[in-house]
C-alpha cells in the first residue's frame, strides 16, 4: 500500500519541486530582495491609490474614484467582492512572490493537462517547462499584464476538465472545468476568456461529429450537458464583475459610442456599440511575423533592444564621430523591430523543439482530438493576423457577438501557444510509448526535420538579402531623422547599419533554432534505434527544452526589470510641485497636468483632469477631444480645476492656481437647450459656465421647462466628501438649477434632497445637474449601483456552492481510490 502511494504521489511532488526550482532560478532577483517593476502595475497602483486609501481609512468598499478623468467607477481599478473561489487561487500559487507565482502556476496548470491525458511523467514535465517559458509569458509579466497571465495559466487545467468530462468522468471533470473557468473569469481578462470559449465551441463540434460517426451520441450529449452546467455555474461567482463591467462598458469609449458627428478626417470605421476598426486592429500580427515562433528575432525582437559594441550600428556611430559613451547609450536602446505593429516587447517564441514536435504530431498522432487542436490553432493564427487578413477578421468584427469590444488581435496567438505544445507533447508521448510503427515514424521524423530545419535555413538565406529589414513606417529611420536634423546621408548610413544588425539578429536565431532542432532529431533517432536509454533521453530532452526556451525568455525578463524596494517606492514620490499643491486642505478639487496628461501617476497624488485608462467614459473622451485639448478655460473651470501644472521656460515643473475654478457645485441663472449632442458641445465653446448651463432636450423630462434663478445669497456647499457619497447644503430664494462638477453617470448615482429621492440630469455635456427647490436643503449624492449590490450577493453564495461541489468531488474521488485499494 505504501509503495503504491509513493508511486502515485512522489512523481508529482518531484515535478512540483522542479517547477519551483526553475521558477525561483529564473526569478532569482526576488531572492535578493528586489521588486519587479511593471509599467502597467505602476499605473494601476497610481490610479487606485485614492480608492485603496479610502478603503483603509474608512473600511468602506469604494465603488467610485475621482482620481482621474473627473471621476469614474472603480470596477476596472479596485473593487472589493465576496468571491471566495479566489482562495483557491491563493492555494494554487502557494503564496509565492511575484513573478515566481506566474511561472509556477503556468507550469503546474499545463502539467495537470498532460497528466490527465495519461502521458508519461517526464513528457508532462517537459511540456510544462516548454509552456511556462514560452516568450509571451515573460513579455506580459514584465509589462504588468497580471490578470492576463493568470487567465492564461488556467487555460490548460480548464481543457483538462473538459477532456475528462468527455471521457465519462462527469463529476470530477465538470468540477475542474467549473473551478478553472471561475478562476479565469475572476481574473477578469475577458478577451482571453472569449478566445477560450471559441476553442470550447470547436471542441464541442469535433466531439459531436466523432460521436455521430462512432454511435456514442448519448455519452457526448451527457458530457456536453455537464459542461454547459459547469460553465453556467462558473460565471456566477464573477456576477458582480460581469454585471458591473457590462453595465459600465455601455458608457465607455470601448463599448459605447460618441453621439457627436465625427470631425472631418476623423470619421473612423466603428462597429455599432464597439471600437473603431483602426483602433481595434492596431496590434495585428504580421503574416510573416508569425514565424517568430521559430526564430524570435525574425523581426528584430523588441521595439527597443540592446546592440553590442561589435554591432554595425555602434561602429557606424563611432565612425560618424559620435563619442563612445554616447554610441553605447544609443546602441543599448536601438529600435530593432521592423514589423508593422506600433511596438512590441519581443518576438513570440514557442521553442524550436516544440515546433519540431508539433510538425511531427501532424503526421503521427492518430487520435481524433488532433483535429480540434489543429482547427483551434488555425483559428488563433487567423484572428491574430487582424487587418492583415481583413476579409476574415472584419466579418467577425462586424457580426460575431461581442467581438467588436476587443482590441489588439495579436493576443489570439495565445490559443496556439497553449495547443501547439499540447499536441507536440502528444507526439512525444506516442514516440516513447511505441504507438507508431518504427519505420513509418523514422520517415515522418525526417520529414519534420526537413520542414522545420528547412524553414530555419530559409531564414538564414533571407538574412542575406531576401528580406528588406525595414518597413514603410520604420521608427528607426524616423528616429535617426530627428536625431540628425534629417541629414539624409547620415540617416542612410545609420539605417544601412541597422539593417545589417537586424539581418544578423535573424541569422543568429535561425542558426540557433536549426541546431536545437538537429539535436532534438538526433535524440529521437537515437531513442528509436535504442542507442540511448529512456531515462537519459528524457533528461536530455528536458535539458534541451530548457536551454532552448529559458535564455530567450530571459531576454524579456531579467535583472534589469527589478529595482530595490526604495527605488520602487521612489516611483510614487511627490515632486516639489505635488507637495506644494497638497498643502491645500480642500478635500475636493482637480489638477490639470499639461505636461503628463495621460500619466496615471498624477492620480496618485491628486484628483486629476487627465489620467490613464483604456476604458474611460466616452463622454469624457469627447470632452478631451473637443474642449480640454484646446484649453477651454470655461470647461476647465466647470471641472473645478483649481491647479494647473506646466513646464516653465527652463523645462522644470511649475504650477499656478486657477482663480476661475467654480468649486464643487454652484447655481446658474440660465439654461440653454440643445437639440442634440453636436449643438450641446458647440455651445460649450463659448458658454460662461459660471452663470449658464446647457442641456440636451431629452432631459426636459427631468428638469422641466423652467427658468432657473439665483440671487446674491444663493449658495451650495460640500459638507462631506466620500467616494460613494457626497453631502451638500444649499440655500436659494427660488427654485434653481445646481450644477455639480462631477461626471454624469446614470447607472448608480442617485440624489436625495432632504431624504427624498430626486432626479439627475446631464448638463454641460457630462456634468450633473439637479433642480433644487427654494429654501435651505440637505443634498446627498449616493452611488448605489444595483449591479454591485445584487451582483455581489450572487457572487458570494455561488462561490460557496462551487467550493462545496469541489469538496464533494474530492470526497468522491477519495472514495473511489479506497475501493480500488481494497
Amino acid at each position: 500500500m505504501k509503495q503504491n502511494w509513493q508511486k502515485a504521489i512522489l512523481p508529482h511532488v518531484y515535478a512540483i519541486l522542479i517547477f519551483l526550482g526553475l521558477a525561483f532560478l529564473f526569478c532569482s532577483p526576488v531572492l535578493e530582495g528586489l521588486e519587479l517593476r511593471q509599467n502597467d502595475t505602476v499605473q494601476w497602483q497610481a490610479m487606485s491609490q485614492e480608492a485603496r486609501a479610502y478603503k483603509e481609512a474608512t473600511g468602506i468598499d469604494p465603488l467610485w474614484t475621482n482620481a482621474m478623468f473627473g471621476g469614474m467607477p472603480t470596477y476596472q481599478i479596485f473593487m472589493a467582492q465576496d468571491n471566495y473561489t479566489y482562495f483557491l487561487h491563493q492555494i494554487l500559487t502557494l503564496g509565492l512572490p511575484k513573478p515566481v507565482n506566474f511561472f509556477f502556476l503556468a507550469m503546474v496548470g499545463f502539467y495537470i493537462l498532460l497528466s490527465v491525458m495519461g502521458f508519461r511523467h517526464w513528457v508532462n514535465v517537459i511540456g510544462a517547462i516548454a509552456f511556462g517559458f514560452a516568450s509571451y509569458t515573460p513579455i506580459i509579466i514584465s509589462a504588468g499584464h497580471d490578470t492576463k497571465m493568470f487567465t492564461i495559466a488556467y487555460i490548460a487545467p480548464m481543457l483538462a476538465g473538459i477532456l475528462l468530462t468527455y471521457r465519462g468522468k462527469y463529476w470530477i471533470g465538470g468540477v475542474i472545468t467549473c473551478i478553472t473557468l471561475a478562476l479565469m473569469t475572476t481574473s477578469g481578462h475577458y478577451q482571453i476568456l472569449y478566445y477560450m470559449l471559441l476553442v470550447c465551441l470547436i471542441i464541442g463540434i469535433v466531439y459531436v461529429v466523432h460521436a455521430v460517426r462512432t454511435k456514442q451520441v448519448k455519452n457526448v450529449v451527457s458530457a456536453t450537458a455537464v459542461l454547459i452546467v459547469a460553465g453556467a455555474l462558473s460565471v456566477l461567482p464573477s456576477t458582480v464583475n460581469i454585471w458591473t463591467t457590462s453595465e459600465y462598458s455601455k458608457y465607455t469609449m470601448r463599448g459605447g459610442h460618441s453621439e457627436l458627428t465625427p470631425e472631418p478626417g476623423k470619421e473612423g470605421d466603428k462597429s455599432a456599440g464597439g471600437l473603431d476598426k483602426s483602433y481595434a486592429f492596431n496590434w495585428s500580427q504580421g503574416i510573416t511575423e508569425t514565424f517568430t515562433i521559430l526564430a524570435p528575432n525574425l523581426y528584430g525582437g523588441p521595439s527597443r533592444g540592446p546592440l553590442s559594441s561589435s554591432s554595425h550600428t555602434y561602429k557606424a556611430l563611432t565612425n560618424l564621430g559620435v563619442p563612445a559613451n554616447q554610441a553605447d547609450q544609443i546602441a543599448a536602446n536601438s529600435l530593432r523591430y521592423w514589423g508593422d505593429q506600433p511596438m512590441v516587447d519581443g518576438g513570440i517564441y514557442w521553442g524550436a523543439v516544440i515546433i519540431f514536435l508539433f510538425v511531427l504530431a501532424l503526421f503521427i498522432v492518430r487520435d481524433f482530438n488532433k483535429w480540434w487542436i489543429v482547427a483551434a490553432c488555425v483559428l488563433g493564427v487567423f484572428l491574430a493576423w487582424g487587418d492583415n487578413f481583413s476579409m476574415f477578421n472584419y466579418f467577425l468584427f462586424d457580426y460575431l457577438p461581442m467581438y467588436n469590444k476587443f482590441r489588439a488581435p495579436s493576443q489570439a496567438l495565445i490559443i496556439p501557444q497553449v495547443l501547439v505544445p499540447f499536441l507536440a507533447c502528444w507526439a512525444l508521448n506516442d514516440v516513447v510509448t511505441g504507438k507508431v510503427d518504427k519505420a513509418e515514424l523514422l520517415k515522418k521524423l525526417k520529414l519534420s526535420f526537413y520542414i522545420t530545419g528547412g524553414l530555419c535555413l530559409l531564414f538564414v538565406l533571407g538574412s542575406f538579402g531576401m528580406f528588406e529589414f525595414t518597413s514603410a513606417q520604420d521608427v528607426a529611420r524616423m528616429n535617426y531623422e530627428q536625431m540628425t536634423g534629417n541629414n539624409k546621408e547620415v540617416v542612410d548610413t545609420l539605417m544601412k547599419a541597422m539593417i545589417e544588425d537586424r539581418a544578423s539578429l535573424l541569422r543568429i536565431d535561425a542558426l540557433r533554432s536549426l541546431a536545437i532542432i538537429a539535436v532534438a532529431f538526433v535524440l529521437l533517432w537515437a531513442l528509436l534505434q535504442q542507442k540511448v536509454k529512456p531515462a537519459l533521453f528524457f533528461a536530455a530532452m528536458a535539458a534541451l527544452v530548457a536551454i532552448d526556451q529559458i535564455p530567450v525568455a530571459h531576454r524579456y525578463l531579467n535583472k534589469d526589470n527589478y529595482v530595490t524596494p526604495r527605488d520602487y517606492s521612489g516611483i510614487f514620490a511627490p515632486s516639489q510641485v505635488d507637495l506644494a499643491i497638497k498643502q491645500d486642505k480642500d478635500p475636493y478639487y482637480r489638477v490639470f497636468n499639461t505636461v503628463n496628461f495621460q500619466d496615471a501617476l498624477n492620480s496618485y497624488h491628486h484628483k486629476a483632469v487627465g489620467g490613464y485608462s483604456p476604458v474611460k467614459l466616452a463622454l469624457y473622451q469627447d470632452l478631451i477631444d473637443r474642449q480640454i485639448s484646446k484649453g477651454n478655460p470655461n470647461v476647465l473651470n466647470m471641472l473645478n480645476t483649481k491647479y494647473v501644472i506646466f513646464a516653465d521656460q527652463q523645462g522644470q515643473l511649475a504650477y499656478q492656481q486657477n482663480p476661475g475654478a467654480l468649486g464643487n457645485a454652484w447655481f446658474v441663472d440660465s439654461l440653454v437647450w440643445a437639440r442634440n449632442a453636436d449643438q450641446e458641445m458647440k455651445t460649450l465653446d463659448s458658454l460662461p459656465t459660471a452663470h449658464a448651463a446647457v442641456a440636451d432636450e431629452r432631459f426636459k423630462t427631468v428638469l422641466g421647462d423652467f427658468k432657473p434663478a439665483k440671487d446674491s445669497s444663493s449658495r451650495i456647499q460640500l459638507t462631506q466628501y466620500g467616494l460613494n457619497q457626497l453631502n451638500y447644503t444649499s440655500s436659494n430664494a427660488k427654485e434653481g438649477l445646481a450644477v455639480f462638477s462631477d461626471v454624469y453617470y446614470p447607472a448608480g448615482w442617485n440624489v436625495y434632497i432632504d431624504g427624498k429621492k430626486g432626479e439627475i440630469a446631464r448638463v454641460n455635456y457630462l456634468l450633473r445637474g439637479v433642480k433644487i427647490p427654494a429654501g435651505e436643503h440637505k443634498i446627498e449624492m449616493k452611488f448605489e449601483p444595483r449591479s454591485y449590490q445584487l451582483g455581489n450577493t450572487i457572487s458570494r453564495w455561488s462561490s460557496v456552492l462551487i467550493l462545496l461541489l469541489l469538496a464533494g468531488a474530492l470526497a468522491n474521488e477519495a472514495r473511489k481510490q479506497r475501493k480500488v485499494a481494497a
